[in-house]
């Protein structure tokens, strides 16, 4: 059996994860086996159809973990954690009790983007100055004065790429997840993921 299974709603948080998997010293967990699997249906069809989409994979790994948007799910008027716990009850039920957590990006996988370090200026093409594309994301009102991160993350990451001429693509996020320090990220989905982690593979 491997380590664990993921299923995500798209390529873009496939390459994040994979990033971030392949730092297992820094997560402070042991290399683990695992395999990622994109819903076709994505946020919606995770929603739907994850407990069934990884029934087949019960006896094949020992841990699943589960990621989609919470905007785009088509589910907005729940808030992220009763669609996580719904799911993961769900899951449970299905061929994995106690060896299933679901996270639910808020508003979107975008959000664990925007930390203050210079290699997501460098990904998003800025040079490593994370300081000038925070200004200029605020000067194009896509950044609150006083606020810790975009309102609408996946907009900030499309435009910083637009400015620089740089198609958007997988491989940024495999970066980002390959590169960046985990010790500025206050995003609370994303110290939740440290904890199951963790807590697993310790």
């Amino acid at each position: 059996m491997k380590d664990l299974v993921v299923l995500v709603p798209d390529k873009n948080v496939c390459f994040g994860i994979k990033g971030l998997l392949s730092r297992h010293n820094s997560l402070n967990i042991k290399e683990i086996s695992y395999n990622i699997f994109v819903h076709p249906q994505r946020d919606p069809g995770i929603y739907r159809d994850a407990a069934n989409f990884l029934r087949q994979f019960s006896g094949q790994y020992f841990y699943a973990l589960v990621f989609l948007d919470h905007e785009g799910s088509g589910k907005e008027n729940m808030t992220p954690h009763e669609m996580a716990a719904k799911i993961k009850e769900e899951i449970q039920q299905n061929g994995w009790p106690d060896r299933a957590e679901v996270i639910v990006f808020d508003p979107e996988f975008e959000i664990w983007v925007w930390i203050d370090s210079p290699h997501i200026a460098s990904a998003l093409g800025w040079k490593g100055d994370f300081s000038n594309l925070k200004s200029w994301l605020m000067k194009k009102g896509l950044w609150g004065q006083n606020s810790v991160k975009p309102k609408r993350p996946k907009e900030a990451v499309e435009a910083s790429l637009r400015s620089k001429g740089i198609p958007r693509s997988s491989s940024i996020y495999y970066e980002i997840g390959h590169k960046v320090s985990f010790k500025k990220c206050q995003d609370q989905s994303f110290k939740r993921l440290l904890t199951i982690l963790q807590k697993w593979f310790s």
